[in-house]
């Protein structure tokens, strides 16, 4: 019995471990699939990129930003990818950081200079019929652009590298 037990322990733990180990990656996986998400979303309002180019030619975005990085053909639609970047100036800004330790809060003002930086943007454009069906943003930022009263002014890295 206590054979069986200790063959139990030495052949099932490494199955089950290398078990968890899976699902351990799946939810480190799914839980950058989400930051991805919520980076995409907080660009989101910023980025007109899509009402600006659907219905117009494929060949005038074609024209504009160059050959697409990927293409792929389903069904009817042409499913086309554009991945570019721009370097754009970031004004000047302070950031807040409070921290809570025990029964104080810790306050840290960190001032960041005005600085040159390379923002990238990648879209999904559906053709059909030679027109633009559809836009979807893959990647997308918030990039910081002045101040508006008490809160940052932004735009979306895809409607500054994109943008008509």
């Amino acid at each position: 019995m206590k054979f069986t037990k200790g063959l139990l322990i030495i052949a099932v733990l490494p199955l089950f471990l290398s078990g968890c180990g899976g699902a351990v990656k799946g939810l480190q996986a799914g839980v950058a699939k989400l930051g991805e998400g919520i980076r995409i979303a907080t660009a989101a309002p910023y980025n007109k990129v899509g009402n600006e180019w659907r219905g117009k030619p494929i060949s005038k975005f074609q024209e504009k930003f160059g050959a697409p990085t990927n293409r792929s053909n389903a069904g009817e639609a042409t499913a086309l990818t554009w991945q570019r970047s721009r370097v754009v100036r970031i004004p000047a800004r302070t950031y807040i950081e409070q921290t809570v330790t025990l029964n104080m809060v810790i306050t840290k003002h960190r001032y960041v200079p005005e600085h040159d930086d390379d923002v990238s943007c990648t879209l999904a454009l559906t053709a059909k019929d030679g027109a633009i069906a559809q836009v979807k943003t893959l990647d997308d930022v918030p990039v910081p652009v002045g101040v508006d009263g008490l809160f940052p002014a932004s735009t979306s890295a895809c409607q500054i590298v994109f943008g008509s």
